[in-house]
């Protein structure tokens, strides 16, 4: 079971969570609480930002079928869960769950990188493809 007096979680404690723990985890659902052990000691994900990269399938869609979920947080380097989720190559109904939440809202907004999600994107991908029939603009590489 996961203490949570701590906010700030790295990805051991995402990879062994249950959806009980996700559950106590509500009030931290929409802010930056976790990163990789080998990372500074800072929190730079959301929890379903980080269950995305580490492919966690029933985290990821038990998060995305919640209603007080907001799909748009950004990470501490100003990603959003679509670019994430593009850059990951997660499969492709994941892509089509987080756009189908609002994740188009902020389909062409750009990150710390300079890139958009579709940049993140295989050229001509499905993932890339389905991105542009939700507006996303094509930028020049």
């Amino acid at each position: 079971m996961f203490n949570y007096e701590s906010i700030f979680i790295n990805e051991d404690v995402v990879s062994e969570m249950t959806i009980d723990d996700v559950k106590n985890l509500k009030p931290y659902w929409n802010v930056q609480i976790a990163n990789f052990k080998d990372s500074i000691n800072e929190p730079v994900f959301t929890l379903l930002q980080m269950a995305i990269l580490l492919n966690k399938k029933k985290i990821v869609g038990y998060l995305l079928a919640r209603k007080s979920l907001d799909i748009n947080v950004l990470s501490k380097h100003n990603q959003t869960a679509l670019m994430i989720a593009c850059e990951k190559k997660v499969p492709l109904d994941w892509i089509e769950a987080i756009l189908k939440k609002g994740g188009d809202l902020g389909i062409n907004v750009k990150d710390d990188f300079n890139e958009t999600a579709l940049d993140k994107c295989t050229f001509n991908s499905k993932a890339y493809q389905m991105l542009l029939k939700y507006g996303a603009i094509e930028s020049v590489r």
